[in-house]
């Protein structure tokens, strides 16, 4: 009996290690744009769209401006609100750049495989694909 109830113990404290720290591997890293929805993002380095999520907030590089707002991460759920940042006109990614905001803020379901971070709308269609930034 004693048996069970210490295998029991252990098997509530790893699930609830586990739920813990679901989401851990998407927290504090940069994580570079390489498509939005199927188009591949060929921008060179600099000018590529990155986030970074950190303790409820989000920030980052847009493509032409600087990134700011929040995020809440529960499971497999991830939405972000709040989203602004600075606001200069700039001619060569100004289109990349808004497509990255709009897309960024349909977000609503996240999936981490293979060192790549994938973004899913409400209907679980993936809208964009990140790897961590080198």
């Amino acid at each position: 009996m004693k048996a069970q109830i210490k295998i029991a113990l252990i098997s509530i404290f790893a699930i609830g290690l586990s739920m813990q720290m679901h989401g851990q591997e998407i927290l504090d890293k940069e994580w570079i744009v390489v498509k939005i929805e199927k188009e591949k993002i060929t921008t060179n380095a600099e000018k590529a769209p990155w986030i970074k999520l950190s303790e409820g907030r989000v920030s980052g590089f847009s493509g032409c401006n600087r990134l700011i707002g929040s995020y809440s991460l529960e499971g497999k759920t991830l939405t972000f609100s709040q989203l602004g940042g600075t606001k200069m006109f700039c001619f060569d990614t100004q289109e990349l750049e808004d497509k990255f905001m709009k897309t960024l803020s349909k977000t609503h379901f996240w999936k981490y495989k293979r060192g790549k971070l994938c973004l899913f709308d409400e209907n679980k269609i993936v809208i964009m694909t990140l790897e961590v930034k080198k």
